[in-house]
């Protein structure tokens, strides 16, 4: 498709910087087309602010000011929210980021395909070994020779499974080692973490950032002819990787997912200096970054609605202008009569009704940068996660809003249960002043106090005592009540946060047995990390590698498997298991048939202890037999006593590596 398309030149551009107007109108019509989808994504954005309040334990602006209005009422708010809230976020971290297991796998197809020239290499290699083992002429036994390479044709396929495999594992280190190199791990927890508070979460992944390393290397100094050592700076392209809030995506407002979003806007919010640096980045237009500078020095961000909210749920002030600037990034579909009419030339044979996918970013209607799609199949390069997947909508159901109910009906609840404790903590006092003294003070109440009455009718008290009622018993039962709601309906019961509970079964049995079944609701969850964020975000790296790594033993015929569902088979009870299979075959039938040695290692790796460390390699084993075989040959003959042996004289059957 690239070869379809011509760009309009830089030289197309006043110096000035202004554009010709028809990329101006496409940069103005996107522009209009931010605005819709900012106005359709209002809802769920105040949606949003409502779950982050929630989770900082802060009431809704309507809420405190009628707290406000009431006088010396209860605020207090029960921050069950954030407890929720961390203990699925936990959860979920424990089993993802697990020590010494990856979230996904890099694995060989069911019946892999290597090079066909490797193939055929690899056949050509085994005849000449027949003919020349056999002695036959191929040209007169030709049948014969055909035969036997048919027979041997499943021992191809097995030295073909071997070479895909040796390239997964070689596939995999590469892309353990880029994702460390992005700093991947903490960038999933930030997009995680959102999820859990707003319902979804968002990677990008798929695009390419310059890596830039400097080192120290030993070069001849012309004026002194000596070695010195120098700093020098290599650059080389590699696949990046960015945590994305969700409050800067701009989705198509009629998609359910991005499988049919036609559009997706994400807003930068940048410093002068990083906006200046956009023009040394390929493809952008350093005229136009500059034009922009120049005519907006104090840039030209907007604040929102929900950039005003979060800054003050955080507890920041506003000080004036921000002197940003804001760039709108857009992935999506355009027309091809649409790109003609901008200005676009095409070839006589292209097809302007197909939809061209294109990256255009913009800034006070200019545009900044345009190209077609790099990424493989055209996709936007998002990965939008939910923590819960919504029918019908395209963002997910976070832990705040599940619990919403519960947290407002408890709320409430111990509002009135202070109130009424600190209400009838102490009586009411009615004071009639008429009967008083001169200079008593009715306010002034303390133990043995007196109050000087003058005169009136003696039936009529001076003060009178009320004890107003406690009700807290039936206010305790309400917040109770709602708090089992709140487990309910986030599916996090209490237990699995350490709340300890009378009917709870303490048992390590009984709580292998409750988190199990608490693991149930939470499985729906991780498959929505494995297949919407890992899967996509690992496969990208993969078509990366694939394409452009210089590695050629690690491409083949590959899948990627994420394994983040699989880590919730508890430790625990698979150690369990392993230990009673190892009490089944400690005997000596069953012995023989069983690589011990690997099942101690995989008894280890359930108890999250290296097996490395404390389990004897091969090598330790057979050198310890050799001197104890060498320790027996020197004491007999020497005439001395035999050395018994106190370790078995060969390696156990079946030793791993």
């Amino acid at each position: 498709m690239s070869e379809l398309i011509q760009f309009i030149e830089p030289e197309n551009q006043e110096p000035s910087g202004e554009q010709d107007s028809e990329v101006q109108n496409l940069g103005s019509r996107l522009k209009d087309q931010f605005s819709e989808y900012k106005d359709a994504r209002k809802e769920t954005e105040n949606g949003w602010l409502k779950d982050l309040r929630q989770f900082q334990a802060i009431y809704e602006p309507d809420v405190l000011a009628r707290l406000e209005e009431s006088g010396a009422r209860s605020k207090v708010f029960v921050g069950l929210t954030r407890t929720k809230v961390m203990a699925a976020y936990s959860r979920i971290i424990d089993l993802l980021f697990q020590h010494g297991d990856a979230y996904f796998a890099v694995q060989a197809t069911e019946i892999p395909q290597i090079d066909p020239m490797k193939a055929m290499q690899l056949r050509e290699a085994a005849q000449m070994q027949l003919v020349q083992a056999s002695g036959l002429d191929p040209a007169a036994n030709q049948d014969i020779v055909m035969a036997r390479m048919k027979e041997l044709e499943s021992e191809f396929k097995e030295v073909e499974k071997k070479i895909a495999d040796s390239a997964a594992k070689k596939m995999t280190s590469i892309i353990l080692d880029q994702l460390q190199d992005v700093n991947a791990e903490q960038k999933l927890k930030e997009s995680i973490m959102e999820s859990c508070i707003f319902g979804s979460g968002a990677i990008k992944a798929g695009t390419v950032r310059i890596d830039r390393k400097k080192s120290y290397s030993k070069v001849m100094d012309p004026q002194t002819g000596q070695e010195v050592f120098a700093l020098s700076q290599i650059e080389q392209p590699a696949p990046d990787l960015e945590s994305v809030s969700i409050f800067d995506l701009y989705p198509d407002p009629y998609c359910t997912s991005l499988e049919d979003c036609d559009g997706l806007f994400r807003r930068h919010v940048l410093t002068k200096r990083q906006f200046r640096e956009l023009s040394n980045l390929p493809g952008f237009d350093p005229e136009i970054v500059k034009y922009v500078l120049k005519n907006s020095k104090n840039g030209n961000h907007q604040e929102e609605d929900h950039e005003r909210s979060r800054r003050k749920i955080a507890g920041i002030h506003e000080h004036g202008e921000s002197g940003r600037y804001e760039v709108l990034e857009y992935w999506g579909n355009i027309d091809g009569h649409e790109l003609k009419e901008n200005g676009f030339q095409f070839e006589e044979e292209a097809d302007l009704s197909e939809d061209f996918s294109v990256c255009i970013w913009i800034c006070n209607d200019k545009v900044l940068k345009i190209m077609l799609n790099p990424i493989s199949g055209y996709k936007i390069p998002y990965m939008i996660f939910p923590y819960e997947k919504s029918p019908h909508s395209f963002w997910g159901t976070g832990v705040p809003s599940m619990m919403r109910d519960s947290q407002t009906t408890m709320n409430a609840a111990t509002r009135i249960w202070i109130d009424n404790l600190a209400l009838s903590s102490g009586p009411l006092v009615e004071v009639n002043t008429d009967l008083l003294a001169d200079g008593e003070d009715p306010a002034d109440i303390h133990p043995w106090r007196v109050f000087l009455r003058s005169g009136g009718d003696g039936s009529m008290p001076a003060v009178r005592f009320y004890q107003p009622i406690a009700n807290a018993n039936g206010l305790n039962q309400i917040v109770e009540l709602f708090r089992r709601f709140a487990d309910e309906t986030t599916s996090l019961p209490s237990y699995t946060h350490g709340e300890q509970t009378r009917s709870l079964n303490k048992t390590a049995t009984g709580i292998s047995m409750l988190m199990g079944a608490a693991n149930v609701a939470l499985k729906s969850t991780i498959k929505n990390i494995d297949d919407f964020l890992l899967e996509p975000m690992v496969e990208s790296l993969f078509h990366y590698n694939m394409e452009f790594g210089i590695d050629e033993e690690a491409k083949g015929d590959l899948r990627i498997v994420p394994r983040g569902s699989t880590a919730l088979v508890q430790k625990e009870v698979q150690s369990q298991r392993l230990l009673q299979f190892l009490s089944l075959v400690s005997n000596p039938m069953d012995a023989a048939l069983v690589d011990r040695g690997q099942l101690l290692r995989d008894i280890a790796r359930s108890m999250d202890i290296d097996p490395d460390e404390i389990l004897k390699s091969v090598e330790q084993l057979q050198a310890e037999q050799q001197a104890l075989q060498n320790q027996a040959i020197a004491g007999a003959s020497s005439g001395g006593p035999m050395v018994e042996n106190s370790a078995p004289m060969g390696p156990p059957p079946n030793t791993p590596m």
